[in-house]
């Protein structure tokens, strides 16, 4: 009987050792570094941390905490897949996913920074508690949150032309069908004579997470010199980089794929 008991003894003592290991109150006192979604991750993803805190759970303390840290940093991550909570198959769970995707693709992150990270942030512990699956208060608890925010989440702006560029793996040099594809952004801004033109790097899943954001904004950073040499001014051009955090295809980590190296150019008006 001794035996069956100790293991439970033991637990808890270990888990309250853990506990100190993740810092969620310094985290949630650091200086934020990125702009308006960034900064409501950050916001969000210290009071999920909190909430796990309450709960014992440290693994999912330390993942939330890790989040909010890197959103305190100025950077932004993608959702977690159904792969990464062992939800493969779940179709609910990508559909919304996908959803999700879309919506912070777009300006959406800009024009509505809380409803967006509210709702990445719930999804997130949507998908941790279903993983689990045995608290079902908590589970509806998040999907309902997840669902009150994701209509919120919305592009106030018109976004009336969209063009991609594309890049060779781990390159950030204008290839000729690059070229051409500026050329068409060029003579549409002239045409259109949009309001604003606005510039998003982005990389596949292919080495380091650091790398891969100064890929991106190298690659973003090309794309604006071009233009400015083929008339579009600097002075309408929004450029942004996200490095890997925002997949056109997800895919799991170093996976090569063409349609995610690229930068994505679009007109608002």
């Amino acid at each position: 009987m001794l035996r069956r008991v100790l293991p439970y003894l033991v637990a808890p003592l270990f888990l309250a050792g853990c506990a100190g290991d993740w810092d969620v109150d310094g985290v949630a006192t650091m200086a934020d570094k990125g702009d308006a979604f960034a900064r409501a991750l950050h916001k969000v993803y210290v009071e999920r941390a909190q909430f796990e805190k309450k709960e014992g759970d440290w693994k999912d303390v330390n993942f939330f905490t890790d989040r909010a840290r890197t959103a305190a940093d100025g950077a932004v991550v993608a959702p977690q897949t159904a792969e990464d909570r062992e939800l493969t198959g779940n179709a609910e769970v990508k559909m919304n996913r996908d959803k999700l995707v879309a919506a912070l693709s777009s300006t959406a992150p800009q024009d509505t920074p809380e409803a967006c990270a509210m709702a990445q942030a719930w999804f997130e512990h949507w998908m941790e508690q279903l993983e689990e699956g045995w608290q079902t208060n908590d589970i509806a608890e998040a999907k309902a949150n997840f669902d009150a925010n994701m209509p919120k989440c919305v592009a106030r702006t018109r976004i009336t032309k969209r063009f991609t560029i594309y890049f060779d793996l781990g390159r950030s040099n204008l290839t000729g069908d690059a070229q051409k594809i500026l050329k068409q952004v060029a003579a549409e801004q002239a045409a259109v004579k949009p309001d604003n033109v606005f510039l998003a790097g982005h990389t596949d899943t292919v080495g380091n997470p650091v790398f891969n954001e100064k890929l991106s904004a190298s690659r973003a950073q090309t794309v604006a010199e071009a233009l400015a040499r083929m008339g579009v001014g600097t002075k309408a051009m929004d450029v942004k980089y996200s490095g890997e955090a925002k997949l056109a295809v997800a895919t799991p980590d170093e996976t090569k794929e063409a349609r995610n190296r690229r930068v994505e150019v679009y007109f608002e008006k």
